[in-house]
C-alpha cells in the first residue's frame, strides 16, 4: 500500500520537531551570549569611581597647605594628623569633603583605634 504525502504525517511532524528544538536552543544560546556581552563590556562610570577614591585621604598637592578628603558621606571620622618636629601630633573630626590641613602636616590617616573612629562635630581635636 502507497501512502499518499499528502496524508503522511511522518515527515512534517519531524520538522516540526527539528524547527522547534532549533529555537529551543536558539534562546539559551542567546541568554548566554547577552551574559558575557555585559560581562566583558566594564560600564562607562567603572573608571570613575576608582579615579574618585585616589583622591580619598592624604593629600598633598604641593601647594601651602595639605589635605585630608574624606569621602563618606555618611560619616566623620577621626583622623591623626603627623606634624614637623617641633609641633606635636594631634587627632581631628573631619566631615565629608576636603579638610584643610597645618602647612606643616606632613601625614595624616584614618585612626579607627581613637575614641572608635568615628566623631559627632568635625572640627574637634584631641591628643
Amino acid at each position: 500500500m502507497r501512502i499518499n504525502s499528502s496524508t503522511d504525517t511522518t515527515r512534517t511532524a519531524g520538522a516540526r520537531r527539528t524547527g522547534r528544538s532549533a529555537r529551543l536552543l536558539a534562546l539559551p544560546a542567546a541568554a548566554f551570549a547577552a551574559v558575557l556581552a555585559c560581562a566583558v563590556a566594564p560600564p562607562a562610570q567603572a573608571s570613575e569611581p576608582a579615579a574618585r577614591l585616589a583622591g580619598c585621604g592624604w593629600n598633598n598637592p604641593g601647594t601651602e597647605h595639605p589635605f585630608y578628603e574624606h569621602c563618606d558621606t555618611r560619616t566623620n571620622v577621626w583622623i591623626q594628623v603627623i606634624r614637623q618636629w617641633p609641633s606635636s601630633d594631634y587627632h581631628r573630626c573631619v566631615g565629608p569633603g576636603k579638610t584643610v590641613l597645618d602647612s606643616n602636616a606632613t601625614g595624616a590617616w584614618y585612626d579607627s583605634g581613637y575614641r572608635g573612629g568615628l566623631c559627632t562635630h568635625p572640627g574637634d581635636t584631641g591628643p
